[in-house]
């Protein structure tokens, strides 16, 4: 079993705080979506998860070991990080891209069998392993992130952190992405962390919700304890409606508030 926890996290970008006092524990098998209005310090939370950001108070536990004390190989053997930004070598093919994510597990640059053999099963995994010879810059928004997927799949960590899997994705592949994500960490025990900013998709794919406001937890736990009305419409200024229909939730937006 994997799990992370997280005490008293407190991360400030010189005067600002971006993150005051955060503490949760998430574990393998579940999908936890940090949902929060702009600024509210999820993308801050994930990159200090990931061992980008270390200037900070408080502690970070994996499997009981602090996260300070992995080496960078070792984390990266750990924890597989996607950010918002989109890869510089847009040129490159997609198995050479794909061929990065192996270095941490590879003798020196030389690619095995073994390591195809990953490759090729994570693009399965995804339906992309006709993508192989395309360059990056060929793809559709949905062929990308699905490559993208297959390249944290390919790098063999327990931990997956996704800052904003389904941006620039439409209703089609917004679905399908989050559908292998949520496939993937039940059938393989991941134990993934993705941000949202689509409520109601983060209360269909999530297992566990950590809504964030200014730096801080509003709430956490399953998406229908977090996601109230009264809740949304203090964090996020909007007054909506929450309908529940064949066990889903709809949050209908009425208007801004202030």
């Amino acid at each position: 079993m994997v799990k992370i926890i997280v005490k008293d996290l407190s991360v400030n970008y010189e005067s600002i705080e971006a993150l005051k006092d955060v503490s949760f524990e998430v574990y393998d098998g579940e999908i936890t979506g940090i949902i929060g209005p702009n600024g509210a310090g999820k993308t801050t939370l994930l990159r200090t998860l990931a061992g980008i950001l270390k200037q900070y108070k408080g502690v970070i536990y994996i499997d009981g070991v602090n996260l300070l004390r992995f080496s960078s190989n070792e984390r990266a053997k750990l924890i597989a990080y996607q950010g918002p930004e989109t890869p510089q070598w847009r040129s490159a093919y997609v198995l050479d891209y794909i061929m990065t994510s192996r270095y941490p597990r590879s003798k020196g640059f030389i690619e095995s069998e073994k390591d195809l053999s990953i490759i090729e099963e994570s693009l399965k995994t995804v339906d992309a392993l006709h993508l192989t010879s395309r360059r990056l810059s060929q793809l559709s928004s949905g062929e990308f992130q699905r490559v993208l997927i297959a390249r944290l799949l390919s790098q063999e960590a327990k931990i997956l952190l996704i800052d904003e899997p389904i941006t620039h994705l439409d209703l089609y592949y917004q679905v399908e992405v989050l559908k292998i994500l949520r496939n993937i960490t039940r059938d393989r025990r991941l134990l993934t962390i993705i941000t949202l900013h689509d409520l109601q998709l983060a209360s269909m794919y999530c297992d566990k919700l950590i809504l964030l406001n200014k730096g801080v937890i509003e709430a956490i736990g399953e998406p229908k304890e977090v996601l109230t009305r009264e809740r949304i419409s203090r964090t996020y200024n909007v007054n909506v409606d929450i309908k529940e229909i064949s066990g889903k939730i709809i949050i209908i937006p009425i208007e801004t508030l202030g």
